[in-house]
This record gives C-alpha cells, structure tokens and sequence, in this order.
C-alpha cells in the first residue's frame, strides 16, 4: 500500500523532539508498505525549496519553514499557513492509497483532505493535541473570529476523515463530545521501544551504570507556556524545603526556558 504521511514536526532519533512519526512510519515500511513523509524542516540553512531524503526506508519530503517554541503566536500560524499551502500541493503529487495527516498543528487537515480528494482516497487523521481547544485555554486565539475559524477547521478536519485515531481513551471521548461516531475513532497510544531502551543502558557501560545509584529526577520535553515548566521550580523548592538531595535535571527547549536558567535549575 502507498501512504503518504503528512506530520509538519516530524523527527528522527537524531532530532529533538517526539518521534511517534518516524517509529510508525518505519514500522510500515517493514510490512510491505511504501511510506512518503511530507514535513518541514524548521532549522535556518541553505536549502530554500523541497528536498528528499531518506530515513529508515521513508521517502522524506522536507520544506524548509523555520520554526521554534521562540516564535510569537502570529510567527506560528504564518508559518502553519505556509507549510499547509505549499504542502497540499506536493502531497496531492504523490500517488497513494490512503493519506494520513497527523496534527499538531490542527491546518494540517487541509493538506491531508486536499490530496485525498484529488487522489479520491481515504483520509486518516491522528489527534495528537486537542486543538483549538488548547491554545483557546492558553490564549493564543482571543478574538471571536480566529475562535470560529478554528472551530470550524477542526470540524472540517473530523467530516473530512475516513477514520480519526486519538492517543488516549479521554481523547477519544472528548473529540466524540464534538458530535463524532465512536466507531470513527480509533485509539493507538503512545509507545515506548524496550529494545532501543536496553540498547541504550547497554552501550552507556561504566559509565551509564555509575548514575543509577544517585538520587536524579529527569525532565525530557518542551519548555513553552503549554508544558508549564514552572511546576519544576516548585517541585526544586518543595524538595528542598523537605531536605530530599534530589537533582532535578532538565532537557529541553522553549521560550521559558530562559526562566529556568536564571532561577538556578540545570537545563
């Protein structure tokens, strides 16, 4: 089977970030399938239009869109709306049996429905944060017009789709409060690779094993108002306040993460 795979944040193990995408994706290739990635590459370099490479068995497509948690909420949506533009296009120029659009951020419906129809092809669509209903509650759409459109994209998003997969039960519950058929949605949860894991501890030797004994509560994720990063300085200050001699170590990015730094927390 042809998939082609739209995720604007798709990663590999080498990159920062969630890589849900590559592992599913990979795991498709193993079966059988052929698997075309449509994606963004959000770093600034020297490559201004669509290029290919290929991860794992995956044909993937990059775009170059900057982007980061730094960027202001308008810097965001502009680069949402150029990456959906642009890839609407380029996906509805593969050949595919399905298409499978994964959010966030919730415009990459309109990719996803634009080539199934061209394609007259099935639609999938992964709900991977509840939008818009979270940046509404963050406050990034305030006005009563961006809320409506948003609304309105996210109902087009769930008419539009052959199936729609949400990451946990409550997710699944929520988007079927949206006037959604429970037999539509399917729920495929987030995963963890024993394997790689076990790897991991094996290759680190010596050295990995001289730190299980030390008293260490790690952080891995992002650093923006959504991830609410501020609990960690809370979470020091209890700890200490109780004289545990715990480290909290922190891995990540965004834009708080500069408050982090300067109230002491190691990141």
């Amino acid at each position: 089977m042809r998939i082609t795979y739209l995720h604007q944040y798709f990663n590999t193990p080498e990159m920062s970030g969630g890589t849900r995408s590559y592992e599913m994706a990979r795991r498709l290739v193993a079966m059988g399938h052929e698997v075309n990635m449509v994606t963004s590459w959000r770093e600034e370099g020297d490559e201004r239009d669509w290029y290919e490479t290929e991860e794992a068995g995956i044909r993937v497509h990059w775009l170059p869109v900057p982007y980061s948690n730094h960027m202001s909420y308008s810097e965001r949506m502009r680069a949402f709306v150029r990456f959906a533009w642009q890839a609407a296009r380029k996906a509805a120029s593969i050949p595919a049996d399905v298409v499978f659009a994964t959010s966030t951020p919730l415009t990459i419906a309109l990719p996803g429905a634009y080539a199934a129809r061209k394609q007259k092809v099935p639609l999938v669509f992964e709900v991977r944060d509840l939008w818009p209903d979270v940046p509404i509650a963050l406050g990034a759409l305030r006005g009563s017009a961006s809320r409506y459109i948003a609304y309105q994209l996210e109902s087009f998003a769930y008419r539009s789709s052959k199936n729609i997969v949400a990451l946990t039960p409550t997710m699944r519950d929520f988007i079927s409060g949206k006037r959604v058929p429970l037999e539509k949605i399917s729920v495929i949860p987030n995963g963890a690779d024993i394997d790689y894991a076990e790897n991991a501890l094996s290759e680190a030797g010596d050295d990995g094993g001289s730190n299980l004994g030390k008293k260490q509560l790690l952080y891995c994720g992002g650093l923006g108002p959504a991830h609410g990063p501020e609990y960690l300085l809370d979470l020091a200050r209890e700890l200490n306040r109780q004289a545990l001699r715990v480290e909290v170590l922190v891995v990540g990015d965004g834009k708080l993460r500069r408050n982090l730094e300067v109230t002491g927390v190691s990141v």
